[in-house]
């Protein structure tokens, strides 16, 4: 019980700390374009795109498969998991997202396991998260804080040990059925497909807002994906004009965009005008 108080009263520290910081910094640059500086094409449907810049390399996840694929260049240099019992295969492969380092983790749900993999494919270690009933949907900090929600309890746990008396819970009763969380860097977002709504949190799970639409935070500033562009309500204007229908994106480091067949990978370009 000590050991959970002095978790959150550190918790509450920082968030106080992020606060701080936020609040000297109330300027805004203004989005002038998304430079697209890859595509790839694929003979499949993809469900999730990580680019690690450090290592140039793309993880992108099949749809309603358990396989991942490996791209550098934009030319695929590999496909790992699949369906299996063997070390480097998944039962219930849920989610994926970039360690610190740049290399691979991927969620298998059933199993309670999360896999590191390098970023040509090997598998590095394991994680157990016996303690969870059914992790789903998953990122991790700069400072490897894990943000785990689990759909059993319709909450995000926030972890570093994954030992139960050093968790922090925020979300219950506001989840329904999310199909991505994203991790900025002043704040969470967790997008529900069949509601087309994204609940925004704090860093550490404090409730801010709850949105129409496919939402990414960048800056401060909100991007909603609309069927064939992105779109910036504050300027107006649209970026990532294609004539595919987009079915999802990120901005994170890098701004991704996911069709049928195809991902474009990018970075967000601002102008040097600073709106008070």
């Amino acid at each position: 019980m000590i050991k959970k108080n002095i978790f959150r009263l550190l918790i509450f520290l920082v968030l106080l700390l992020a606060g701080c910081s936020t609040i000297e910094m109330q300027t805004y640059k203004v989005p002038v374009e998304i430079n697209i500086f890859q595509k790839i094409q694929t003979d499949f449907i993809p469900q999730k795109c990580l680019y690690s810049s450090i290592n140039k390399t793309a993880f992108v996840l099949e749809k309603e498969t358990d396989m991942i694929h490996i791209y550098r260049n934009g030319e695929k240099i590999n496909t790992i998991g699949g369906l299996g019992f063997t070390s480097s295969s998944f039962n219930k492969l849920s989610d994926i997202t970039l360690s610190p380092d740049g290399n691979l983790l991927a969620l298998d749900s059933f199993q309670k396991k999360i896999k590191k993999f390098d970023i040509d494919g090997k598998l590095i270690a394991e994680l157990n998260l016996n303690n969870f009933i059914e992790p789903a949907l998953f990122a991790v900090g700069v400072d490897e804080t894990y943000y785990i929600f689990d759909n059993a309890s319709k909450e995000i746990i926030i972890t570093r040990t994954f030992n139960e008396s050093n968790w922090y819970t925020f979300g219950k009763f506001q989840f329904n059925d999310p199909c991505k969380i994203s991790l900025g860097k002043n704040e969470i977002t967790a997008y529900d497909k069949k509601k087309n709504s994204t609940i925004i949190f704090g860093i550490l799970g404090r409730f801010q807002n709850e949105v129409n639409g496919n939402i990414q935070i960048d800056k401060q500033q909100q991007y909603i994906l609309k069927d064939y562009y992105v779109y910036h309500p504050k300027s107006e204007s649209k970026f990532a004009i294609s004539t595919n229908k987009w079915n999802d994106f990120s901005i994170e480091d890098n701004v991704i965009l996911l069709s049928d067949n195809e991902i474009w990978i990018g970075k967000l370009i601002y102008s040097d005008i600073i709106e008070k």
